[in-house]
């Protein structure tokens, strides 16, 4: 009785086979005679567009691998009042998608959330971020009293999104304590002055005293 072979499975990443794709040596197991394709712990680079057919058979089926978003910023940020303001949100899952930045002055956990372009207008800006997300940092040339609340940063088939409280310091926050201190060594400085003259007015009437008895 003649035996049948299966033709071996072709893998292909990005138009690559799976063999000669560096970032995923000792990463992937072929079961069922190539027919599973396994990653046992999948990153960030693994997405990209896969292929696989039997060796000189058709037709080739394909599929697109794209990481879902994970997103993140502190969950507090401050700033001086009359400083830049500079919001980064982390993107891990690639390839990345644009970052929606959204604000509310609401400290309720269901507060609405408003486009950050139309809550604060022309002082706000969006840039690329260094990791190089699209719309991933935000930029404020001067920050206000006003701008304090939580901004939210969100994108497409994101987990969920992240949110930070933004405190806006009073540009005098850090002066008022030196002032302080100076009108304390100011107090000091004037009782130990009070004190010097009303020990010295004593001696100085002793002093006279004497000097008649003689």
């Amino acid at each position: 009785m003649r035996r049948l072979t299966r033709p071996p499975t072709r893998r292909k990443k990005n138009e690559t086979a799976i063999e000669q794709v560096w970032e995923l040596k000792d990463r992937y197991e072929l079961e069922r005679g190539g027919a599973d394709f396994r990653i046992a712990r999948s990153n960030e680079d693994d997405f990209g567009n896969y292929s696989c057919a039997l060796a000189g058979q058709a037709p080739e089926q394909r599929w697109a691998v794209r990481g879902r978003p994970h997103l993140k910023v502190p969950p507090n940020s401050n700033v001086v009042e009359g400083q830049k303001l500079k919001l980064t949100c982390k993107v891990v899952g690639k390839p990345y998608q644009r970052v929606v930045w959204s604000y509310t002055n609401s400290s309720e956990p269901n507060a609405n959330f408003t486009d950050v372009l139309e809550a604060l207008g022309g002082r706000v800006s969006l840039a690329a971020s260094e990791q190089g997300v699209p719309d991933g940092t935000l930029l404020l040339d001067a920050a206000q009293r006003s701008d304090a609340g939580r901004y939210r940063c969100d994108a497409s088939g994101a987990r969920e999104p992240s949110v930070t409280t933004l405190r806006v310091k009073d540009m005098y926050a850090a002066l008022w304590p030196f002032l302080g201190i100076c009108a304390e060594v100011f107090v000091l400085c004037a009782i130990i002055l009070i004190y010097e003259k009303r020990r010295t007015k004593p001696e100085l009437d002793d002093s006279d005293t004497d000097n008649h008895d003689q």
